[in-house]
């Protein structure tokens, strides 16, 4: 027996939103950190987000003037032993380099002094709101690591998903007869709430 298209509707609602719990738990705990951010740093005295320093080295490699900031940043955390996803602040020329390696738990910054042969390598404070605002914030294809793509799949994943799961609770909903008219009212005053916002914010 073949599935109706309401069954397909209603298993892929249900299938997709179980596979993709533990994203949105994170994108709404996360949330709650950046819409409630003062209160939230008030739990942690203000510094929540602070980097403690871990060590200072020398650091005598040699790089080319015109030498990509990502290689060097990627030969400064595999000398480290930090090898994985990061990003780059300052330019290769510049006096100062600054590598962010955003581990899901602890991230690190490498602050490379170009001039001074120096590095300084600071690690942030392990705590709940910086883990789910760093895999809140935690997307793109960028990477070279299998598991950073595999990531960034399963957002677009999500992104799809939430648009479908709009499309199949306006099916879902319209299917019931008795929920029509409330339904309709809930669609009704959420857009004309988001309406008024938009306008006046």
């Amino acid at each position: 027996m073949n599935p109706t298209p309401s069954k397909l509707i209603r298993r892929t609602h249900l299938y997709l939103a179980l596979f993709l719990t533990p994203w949105m738990v994170i994108y709404a705990l996360s949330g709650l950190v950046l819409n409630h951010g003062e209160t939230v740093r008030g739990f942690y005295g203000g510094k929540y987000n602070d980097f403690e320093k871990v060590e200072e080295r020398a650091y005598a490699a040699a790089f080319s003037a015109d030498a990509d900031t990502r290689l060097i940043g990627a030969q400064i955390l595999g000398d480290l032993g930090l090898a994985g996803s990061f990003n780059i602040q300052g330019g290769a020329t510049p006096a100062k380099l600054v590598i962010n390696r955003g581990g899901p738990f602890v991230a690190h910054r490498i602050t490379y002094f170009r001039t001074e042969n120096r590095l300084l390598v600071e690690k942030q404070t392990l705590n709940a709101p910086m883990v789910v605002n760093r895999l809140h914030f935690r997307s793109g294809y960028d990477q070279p690591f299998l598991s950073s793509k595999i990531w960034a799949a399963v957002v677009d994943l999500a992104i799809v998903g939430m648009i479908f799961w709009v499309v199949s609770g306006i099916w879902m909903w319209w299917e019931i007869k008795p929920a029509r008219g409330w339904g309709a009212v809930c669609a009704l005053v959420g857009m004309g709430t988001f309406g008024l916002l938009l306008a006046t914010i």
